[in-house]
């Protein structure tokens, strides 16, 4: 999924740390894929164990191919799925890659990888078909120096990154900026409709003109500002309505008083804040 009108925000810093603290909490490489294109990536924030392993280099002089098959593959899987997805890799190592969402909009995966399994050498050349490289006794060297993690303690880390990645978006440092003016002004709206908000503060929030919101909203929503507004608002106190009194609900949704509240929701809704409240 591609972000042709979205601009990306991402806090590098911020997540360098959590990757580093990862990557030295588990001893294993970490890091945060993001700018996506359809099933690739192209910028990359790694923890301190960053380096691809000796194994993976040696693999990737002949079968780099496969290994960017193999992500292709494994991306798709893990969109479809929305969590967490742990697997071994063509090579036989253990990856993980966690698709990370803004309203539906694919910003970037979480991974973490290059870890063998409890499998010996034998093993996984077989199932992989690593008799074919070339440098097979340098693979087995490598392959039986690395550290084995687990699959249980791996499925726990995976669970950690799950955690990690609801505070990174609600941390916002991860975060999507649409191109599009109007989304701007939906969420302005709906963000403040609590507050005495107008067409010239919705105006001077997007840095653009009053006249330019005033066309924007009769393009794209077909009604005033003020109308769309009103429209928030009186949705609004029909939820609150249902648990807080009259008062409580009009002060909440940026009406100036109890009879302007009242002859707004009259005129949208055909009945009045109490009859509504009655009917509920």
């Amino acid at each position: 999924m591609s972000l042709e009108n979205e601009e990306l925000l991402v806090e590098v810093d911020e997540l360098k740390k959590l990757m580093d603290l990862l990557s030295n909490l588990f001893s294993i490489r970490t890091s945060f894929l993001y700018a996506i294109g359809d099933d690739q990536y192209d910028n990359e924030i790694a923890g301190n164990n960053g380096d691809y392993q000796q194994f993976c280099r040696i693999i990737q002089e002949e079968m780099h191919e496969k290994c960017i098959a193999c992500d292709r593959e494994k991306f798709k899987i893990a969109v479809e799925k929305r969590k967490p997805l742990l697997y071994k890799c063509f090579n036989g190592l253990y990856e993980m890659f966690l698709p990370l969402f803004i309203e539906e909009s694919l910003v970037g995966y979480l991974h973490f990888g290059q870890i063998r399994s409890e499998d010996d050498f034998e093993t996984i050349a077989r199932e992989c078909g690593l008799w074919k490289h070339s440098k097979i006794e340098k693979l087995r060297k490598s392959y039986e120096t690395m550290e084995i993690i687990p699959k249980e303690k791996l499925i726990q880390i995976s669970e950690l990154f799950q955690k990690m990645s609801d505070n990174i978006l609600k941390n916002k440092l991860v975060e999507l900026r649409w191109a599009k003016p109007e989304y701007y002004l939906k969420k302005y709206v709906e963000e403040n409709y609590s507050k005495d908000i107008n067409l010239s503060t919705a105006a001077k929030y997007i840095n653009r003109s009053s006249s330019f919101v005033t066309h924007k909203f009769k393009e794209v929503y077909g009604c005033t500002f003020h109308q769309f507004l009103t429209r928030v608002r009186i949705n609004a106190s029909k939820e609150l309505l249902k648990k807080d009194s009259i008062i409580e609900t009009f002060q909440k949704c940026g009406f100036k008083n109890r009879y302007h509240f009242s002859k707004v929701f009259k005129l949208q809704e055909a009945i009045t804040p109490f009859e509504f409240q009655n009917s509920n």
